[in-house]
């Protein structure tokens, strides 16, 4: 029986793209599992199982809000739709999240929140396949989130939910600290 690392390593045999700020360009990111073992640390582990347990009531929420907010109702395909569509942002995050996290603090492009945003396209799409009008967005979330055209993605790590946001803030701490104790042991910041 393969653990769970064991599992997101063999699944993570892909070519990722990640996204730069405003505008970008990407960059790929070659993932291997003969040379590149996923094994995170603990609380980057901890980021990741509890944003991979909320994602599903994430994204049925984000479903129906957004679904609501612009049509005033949750559309019937949509209903149809809404568990391919969980299992696909699921099985999104999950690659993508962990391949983040294994990589190190000092490499990481992208934030786990970007992921997260990432993952809405399949969402997006099928919201347009069904004729759900297009909301109105500021010139920040078209430039910074180009490809959530439905606004679905999380702003913080509340969005998904208070485990989260705890995960996520604690995560954050934790990469600020290795980063800070990297610089100091270079001599880039006084001790």
């Amino acid at each position: 029986m393969f653990s769970r690392w064991e599992r997101i390593n063999n699944c993570c045999n892909f070519v990722s793209w990640w996204a730069t700020p405003a505008g970008a360009t990407y960059t790929p990111l070659y993932m291997d599992t003969e040379s590149h073992n996923l094994t995170l640390e603990p609380y980057p582990e901890a980021l990741y199982e509890a944003v991979v347990d909320a994602v599903p009531a994430w994204i049925i929420k984000r479903i129906h809000e957004v679904s609501t907010a612009l049509s005033g109702t949750v559309h019937p395909e949509l209903e149809l739709m809404q568990s391919q569509l969980v299992s696909s942002v699921t099985a999104e995050v999950k690659k993508n999240l962990a391949v983040l996290l294994a990589t190190d603090v000092d490499t990481q492009n992208i934030n786990p929140l970007q992921v997260l945003r990432d993952s809405t396209t399949v969402v997006s799409d099928a919201m347009v396949q069904v004729g759900i009008p297009f909301p109105h967005r500021d010139q920040f979330e078209v430039r910074a989130m180009p490809n959530d055209i439905y606004s679905i993605g999380p702003i913080t790590w509340r969005d998904l939910s208070e485990d989260v946001h705890d995960a996520g803030i604690t995560w954050g701490a934790w990469k600020a600290a290795v980063i800070l104790s990297r610089r100091r042991d270079e001599g880039m910041i006084p001790s």
